[in-house]
Order: C-alpha cells, then sequence, then structure tokens
C-alpha cells in the first residue's frame, strides 16, 4: 500500500530537493545528480531509501553521509569560484587589465546560481526536516549550520563578481568618455583654425590682407595665438575630480 501511494506522489512531485509531509509518512527528496534522484521516506523514526520500487532501510548515518556529500561537493566548487574572483580582484587592485572577462563572469554566475540553488532547496529541506523528525535533529544541525554559512559565502561571492563586472564597466565607459571629451577638445581646437584657412583660401579678389606683403605672417600668428590659447585653456581649466580613495598617498611637494 506504501509502495502504491508513493508511486502516485513521486509521479506528481516537480520539485527536487525538498521535504514533504503526508498522513502516514514524510519523503525527504534529493535531485543532484543528472538523471539521479535520492528519495528518503520517513516513517516511525525510521529512514528508508525508495529505490527501484523498493524501500531499503537506511542508517541516520548513511543518510547524513549523503549530505555531508552534497556539501562537500558544493564548498569545493565555491571554493574554486572564490579563488577565482580573488586573482581578478587582485589584478584590479594591481591596476592590471582583466582579459576575456565577460565571457568568464557569464561562466561563473551560471556556476554560482546552480550551486545557490542547490544549497538553498538543501537547507530549506533539511530545517523542515530538523524541525519534524526529532530521532536525527542532532545530527541535522551540524549538516544545517554549515549549509547556512556556505549559503551565505555563495551570496558573497556573487556580490564580489558582480561588483567585479560593475568596476570593470564603469572602467571602459570611463575611458571611452575620456576618449570622445578629447576628440571633442581637438575639434574645438581646430574648428576656428579651419575657418581661417578656408575664409582666407576663397578664391575672390580684395581679400583682407592679400596685398599686403606681410598678411601670411600675420595670419599665421593668428592661428598659433588662436591655438595657444585654446591649448592653455585646456591644460588650466579646472580638471578636479572627487578622490574617493582614502588610502591613496599625495606626493608632497618638497
Amino acid at each position: 500500500m506504501l509502495n502504491d501511494t508513493l508511486k502516485q506522489i513521486i509521479n506528481n512531485i516537480n520539485i527536487s530537493n525538498a521535504y514533504y509531509e503526508f498522513d502516514e509518512f514524510d519523503v525527504f527528496m534529493l535531485d543532484i545528480a543528472k538523471n539521479s534522484r535520492n528519495i528518503f521516506i520517513f516513517k516511525d523514526n525510521q529512514i528508508f531509501e525508495y529505490k527501484d520500487e523498493n524501500l531499503i532501510l537506511f542508517s541516520n548515518a548513511e543518510f547524513i553521509a549523503i549530505l555531508k556529500e552534497i556539501l562537500q561537493n558544493e564548498k569545493e566548487k565555491n571554493n574554486t569560484i572564490n579563488l577565482s574572483i580573488e586573482k581578478r580582484e587582485e589584478l584590479i587592485l594591481e591596476n592590471k587589465k582583466v582579459k576575456n572577462f565577460l565571457t568568464k563572469y557569464f561562466i561563473l554566475k551560471v556556476k554560482l546560481g546552480k550551486s545557490s540553488k542547490i544549497v538553498s532547496s538543501v537547507l530549506e529541506a533539511c530545517k523542515i526536516c530538523h524541525s519534524k523528525q526529532h530521532f536525527i535533529k542532532k545530527n541535522l544541525k551540524t549538516i544545517i549550520l554549515n549549509l547556512a554559512i556556505l549559503e551565505r559565502s555563495i551570496k558573497d561571492n556573487i556580490a564580489r563578481l558582480e561588483g567585479i563586472y560593475t568596476y570593470i564597466n564603469t572602467a571602459r565607459s570611463e575611458k571611452i568618455n575620456k576618449n570622445i571629451y578629447f576628440l571633442s577638445i581637438i575639434s574645438a581646437i581646430f574648428l576656428p583654425l579651419n575657418l581661417i584657412v578656408g575664409f582666407f583660401g576663397m578664391n575672390t579678389k580684395n581679400l583682407f590682407l592679400s596685398e599686403n606683403e606681410y598678411g601670411t605672417y600675420y595670419v599665421l600668428t593668428t592661428i598659433l595665438v588662436i591655438f595657444f590659447i585654446l591649448f592653455l585653456w585646456y591644460q588650466f581649466k579646472d580638471k578636479k575630480e572627487l578622490d574617493l580613495d582614502e588610502f591613496s598617498v599625495k606626493k608632497k611637494k618638497k
């Protein structure tokens, strides 16, 4: 009777890594590996594994060992990602270029998202199991604590990854803006010069200074003066920016 009920329940369950409560028994489902699902039945203070339509008695230690294995696997994944993030943070602190970050960012974000989903769902299932199954409460306490720590670590890595992504995008935007600004300054400098050259290059009679012996020198001097004035304006204009780096050390004038 129990098997028939289980078959019907399992066929209707779409959510993995969850704890389900029923009248006669409870179900703890773990769906971590591909094409593999662990289904545990809690009944009368005992644990059974539902496998190949059979109920196999499972010890508390075996059940906890499976949870520990899941925890360890996710820890190793998170530690690997953490090292990758730290490496890129060090490159930024050393003012070095982070190559191919966009692709790496997407890969790490997907991995962290999957890991976060697994850890959060298993943690929630363990919490419910901890509150319902008192005979295994003590064993689950450590698992829940470690899962909670791992969940926070994953969220922290996601935040750090987003921080790097935001920084790199901001740095690229600032670089583009500086280039556009520089081109605008160059255009502003050469616009009046082009106007002067265009004016005196007209093929008309009685042109201003056309018959003056020193006309060319006057025009050239005017161009140089305008260029020099605009250059000085660009050099001495207020370019102070807000310095948010409280740890920066300014060179003292001797």
